[in-house]
């Protein structure tokens, strides 16, 4: 029994996930061979796999990945018990007070009962405990198949705007961090999969070539992503917008004026909200996040400038928040090997990035909406992830959503690049 559940089960979801990615109704796009999409699944298949090992070996700090799969479990055995309970805590409101007797040993048995975002990672655990039997490995390919589809689906958003549909791939399905870090049980390969279905379908609806399903889709991505990641959604938003409006009303000339004003109005409304707000804080929750990874020292934390009391100590600040999120981790931080993997890969995409930068046509950009829009919405993660994060690992975990966004944003059309001659545009 053990051996079917453990060893038989996750490969029978395999074969039956690669039956359907192979077949002629779903991801059947002509601008992608069977073999790279089958290939780019299986490798996150495998980063999966190998980043529940990781973890639990404890070759990887930090155990979230299994204290949501435990989580879940306890939603699960509450079935046994009485079904309401389990449809309460798996689709019910958490984080509140005081919580009823009858959910009472089951939220203080848990990890993350006051904390809504974690909590939505207990919940997509809970249904796939369904059928899982209880094998982390059956999460772990299923997580890795949602972040399959956001990827498959941000290609599809992407792929009439690049130079190289193989760059595309490549960025996408082929950067090692990349693949690993959106593929495990964990927020990132949630987010991948919010961000594809969200851009696929509002292209669709911005094209007017959509139905009520991309409506819905489009609707449905935003939820998750605010439960998932309520700041990349923050960031999404605005320059959404900015496509919306720019598509709307047909702008051709200096696209980049309309996103700097969309991102000083946003910047005006937070301030508007702090102010307003006897509730709620940006400015709070900043400093909430900020200080809980201060107080949590790790392998790979490095000092960072202590909350600003003068201008000098507010532009040592920023220039952190600029600078760590692109050049961390450095090899000083590094302990293990695969840090130091980890290291290397982080100065080729740089050695790259500096290459496109140099290399583009910067008016072409600035004119480019698409670009502009990739561009800005990953700098601002990484800008955010700098202000607050003072640990290598879990920028590089953190920054794999924006990379791919920065790395496309100088790979769309509209530009002339002296590298794209080695590129086939096919």
């Amino acid at each position: 029994m053990y051996i079917f559940q453990e060893i038989v089960t996750p490969i029978l979801l395999l074969l039956m996930l690669f039956f359907l990615i192979n077949s002629k109704w779903f991801f059947n796009s002509t601008t992608i061979s069977k073999k790279v999409l089958l290939v780019g699944f299986a490798i996150k298949v495998i980063s999966a796999i190998l980043f529940g090992y990781l973890y639990k070996s404890r070759t990887l700090s930090g155990g979230d990945t299994f204290m949501y799969f435990d989580d879940a479990d306890i939603v699960y055995q509450t079935l046994k018990i009485d079904p309401f309970i389990y449809l309460k805590l798996t689709i019910g409101i958490n984080d509140f007070t005081p919580v009823p007797s009858y959910l009472l040993p089951y939220t203080d048995a848990m990890h993350f009962w006051f904390d809504s975002s974690n909590y939505f990672l207990v919940r997509i655990n809970a249904i796939i405990r369904l059928f899982s039997m209880g094998v982390y490995n059956i999460h772990a390919i299923v997580f890795a198949f949602l972040s399959f589809i956001g990827t498959y689906t941000l290609y599809l958003f992407f792929v009439d705007k690049v130079y190289s549909k193989k760059m595309l791939q490549f960025i996408l399905f082929g950067i090692p961090s990349i693949v690993f870090w959106t593929s495990g049980v964990h927020k990132e390969a949630i987010v991948i999969f919010a961000l594809g279905i969200i851009l696929y379908n509002l292209d669709k609806i911005l094209k007017m070539d959509y139905s009520k399903r991309h409506l819905f889709f489009s609707f449905f991505g935003l939820v998750v992503l605010g439960y998932t990641r309520i700041y990349v959604l923050a960031f999404l938003l605005p320059f959404m917008g900015a496509i919306i409006i720019y598509k709307r009303y047909n702008s051709v000339k200096a696209s980049i004026r309309l996103f700097v004003l969309v991102a000083f109005g946003l910047t005006f409304s937070a301030v508007l909200f702090d102010y307003f707000s006897d509730k709620h804080s940006l400015v709070y929750e900043f400093m909430v996040r900020r200080t809980y990874f201060l107080n949590s020292p790790g392998n790979m934390t490095f000092q960072v400038a202590e909350i600003p009391h003068n201008i000098q100590g507010v532009l040592m600040l920023l220039w952190e928040a600029i600078i760590n999120p692109f050049i961390r981790p450095l090899p000083s931080d590094c302990n293990v090997f695969w840090a130091y993997l980890a290291s290397i890969e982080n100065y080729l995409l740089l050695f790259v990035l500096m290459i496109l930068i140099i290399t583009a046509n910067k008016k072409s950009i600035y004119n480019n909406p698409y670009a502009v829009f990739s561009i800005l919405f990953g700098l601002s993660i990484l800008f955010l992830i700098g202000l607050i994060v003072n640990n290598s690992g879990a920028i590089v975990r953190y920054r794999s959503i924006a990379i791919p966004f920065i790395l496309i944003g100088f790979c769309l059309k509209g530009k002339e690049t002296k590298i794209s001659s080695l590129f086939s545009k096919n």
